[in-house]
Formats: C-alpha cells, structure tokens, sequence
C-alpha cells in the first residue's frame, strides 16, 4: 500500500561478502607485465602516447 510517503530503509541493497579485490580475473595463460619482470609504471611512463591513441579508438 502506498500511503506517499518515501521510506528510505524500506529498500536496501545487502551487501555480499566480496572477498576479491572488484577487478575481473581472466586466465588468459599468459604471464602478466609484473610476471615478465616488467616495471608497469616505467612501461606506462614509456608507452603513454599509444596506450592514449588506443583508448581513443578509431576517429
């Protein structure tokens, strides 16, 4: 029955007991940057400009 008036506790979320870090793990097989022995700032720092072109994607 809706009586007009908003109840804030009436709908809450629960939360689930997340025990991962929130990022999306994929087993590709393949070894991570920091696994090849990469520094990924120094890589970053490195390839700024294309990883910049690619996140933009086709004009």
């Amino acid at each position: 029955m809706k009586n007009g008036r908003f109840v804030p506790a009436a709908r809450f979320k629960s939360s689930p007991d997340v025990k991962s870090d929130g990022k999306a793990h994929v087993d590709t097989g393949k070894p991570t940057l920091t696994q090849q022995g990469i520094d990924v700032d120094e890589f970053i720092r490195d390839n700024h400009a294309l990883i910049e072109k690619l996140r933009k994607g086709p004009q």
